[in-house]
């Protein structure tokens, strides 16, 4: 018998790096009142899997592996059917969605943006969005930081930085 699962990649169950407040309608599904990072997938693994990820920002998948008590295999495979990517993918949509959130929506240094997502130093870091993004994550942030309206101009920035972090 082969179930089938809504695939989900970070973008779609991630809320904010930084979280924001459980909506009424969240409540009444479960969540608990407070602060929230994730919406709810309705897979108990999945939702584990996210809030690990979002608690430890750790990019390694043996890290989780261990943690779960699975192998990185198993971790990969469960991961797979559930959301279409491996382990490393999975962190690594993640990571640059995480990225995107907090130099939107923090007045953080480019150096605790590049610790916080696990790189080793600014240069790395800014090394590394260059290659996904195309710009300096500096000139990025001056562009578009405060277009938080999720219509016109806005909403195409996040499909472009979506599809700039997922095919490059």
């Amino acid at each position: 018998m082969d179930t089938k699962y809504p695939l989900y990649t970070p973008k779609d169950i991630f809320i904010s790096f930084c979280g924001r407040e459980a909506t009424e309608a969240e409540r009444w599904q479960g969540v608990q009142s407070g602060i929230i990072f994730h919406k709810r997938t309705g897979n108990e693994f999945l939702d584990l899997f996210a809030s690990m990820v979002h608690h430890y920002m750790n990019h390694d998948p043996v890290f989780y592996a261990k943690k779960l008590g699975v192998s990185r295999v198993d971790l990969s495979g469960c991961l797979r059917v559930l959301t279409g990517v491996t382990t490393d993918e999975w962190l690594e949509a993640y990571r640059w969605v995480a990225i995107r959130d907090v130099l939107l929506h923090t007045d953080w240094s480019l150096g605790e943006v590049a610790t916080k997502m696990g790189y080793s130093s600014v240069k790395t870091f800014s090394r590394a969005f260059i290659e996904r993004v195309g710009i300096p994550p500096s000139h990025w942030r001056a562009k578009y930081k405060g277009m938080i309206s999720f219509s016109g101009k806005y909403k195409y920035l996040c499909a472009c930085f979506t599809y700039c972090l997922t095919y490059k």
